[in-house]
């Protein structure tokens, strides 16, 4: 008789029936090239044997759009296991370039996940994400809409992913008011360099709806790997990509010199742990029991046989190790409302 590998461990989705392993593959960041796809297909077959089970793209990701779907789809195809073994994951928003090949519409909502299986060769994905809020399209709409797919059997569960906690609360008031199926978990960006929404702001989303959370971006786009700690290597994605999420962190000297001092400091706590510098950061970020799933990316094998540690690494962080760590972070989200007491994290 089969069963999961021991050293994984799985954590319910939300308010559901559904366990995800509480690390996960995504390949946002893989997906650019249809020359990946030998790498993906040996990274997806890797993480299944560690006993990864939840994989996630997006309709967005890729160039062109769906490119990642494609390539996902191939991969999982290619493991040739039994669908009920896989729980897979997309997201909605932009499909294409035409006007009605984005948003939240029912238009784009069905048809979007439509030509999603169609790249996936799948009859049904697990999880939809609603990808982003549409603040042009009437909430009701969409909802109606991916209730639809749900019960057409396109989709077993849905959520939301970077939405405020203030519109998903409409969501679910939305949903209540007219008795349509709710979403289970939202999809936010959280690592130990960014973590105020995901600990302050989706607090009550936890506590009053038992939201699950499938969080990307775990290692903050490699930087909590230690590829960074002494400055910025030629070749690397800051170097060739100063943009985006590294202008946080890297987007001045006085920046540059805080992240690099940040870094510096956990790795000597991991080496005090025996432990890499990644995973000791995805360890940290599973310890919450907020966290679901943690997605990562990864184009090496050797990379998912390292970060499948952190699984057990979490369990070895003591109470003193987490003061330590916080005293290098100087970073714990604080209320803005200063009366107001800070919740506590569950670890």
């Amino acid at each position: 008789m089969e069963s999961e590998p021991q050293e994984m461990e799985y954590r319910a989705l939300g308010p559901s029936g559904l366990k995800v392993s509480v690390l996960s593959y995504g390949n946002w960041l893989t997906s650019n090239d249809p020359s990946v796809e030998e790498q993906t297909k040996a990274c997806v077959k890797r993480c299944f044997e560690h006993g990864i089970n939840f994989f996630d793209t997006a309709e967005v990701y890729g160039t062109p759009c769906g490119t990642a779907e494609i390539i996902m789809g191939n991969a999982l195809k290619d493991l040739g296991v039994g669908r009920e073994k896989l729980v897979v994951s997309t997201k909605l928003m932009k499909g294409g370039e035409t006007i009605n090949e984005r948003g939240l519409s029912r238009k784009h909502v069905i048809e979007g996940v439509n030509n999603s299986l169609r790249r996936l060769q799948l009859d049904y994905v697990d999880v939809i994400f609603a990808h982003r809020p549409d603040h042009e399209t009437p909430i009701e709409e969409t909802v109606r809409a991916i209730n639809w797919l749900i019960e057409n059997g396109k989709a077993f569960y849905w959520g939301t992913s970077e939405h405020s906690a203030a519109e998903i609360q409409e969501i679910h008031a939305v949903c209540d008011r007219l008795g349509l199926i709710k979403p289970i978990v939202e999809q936010p960006q959280y690592s130990m360099l960014w973590r105020d929404r995901f600990e302050l702001e989706y607090g009550s989303l936890f506590d009053t709806f038992g939201m699950g959370s499938t969080i990307w971006s775990p290692l903050a786009q490699g930087i909590l790997t230690g590829k960074y700690n002494e400055g910025i290597p030629s070749g690397t994605r800051l170097d060739t990509n100063p943009g985006s999420i590294f202008g946080r962190y890297f987007g001045d000297e006085e920046k540059k010199k805080k992240t690099i001092s940040k870094l510096q400091g956990l790795s000597e706590v991991a080496k005090e742990l025996n432990v890499s510098l990644a995973q000791l950061a995805l360890g940290w970020a599973i310890s919450n029991k907020d966290v679901s799933t943690a997605i990562f990316g990864a184009t090496k094998v050797e990379q998912i046989d390292d970060n499948i540690k952190a699984v057990q690494v979490y369990k070895n962080i003591t109470p003193e190790i987490f003061e330590k760590i916080e005293k290098i972070l100087d970073n714990a989200p604080k209320p803005k409302d200063l009366s107001q007491p800070l919740r506590k994290l569950r670890r």
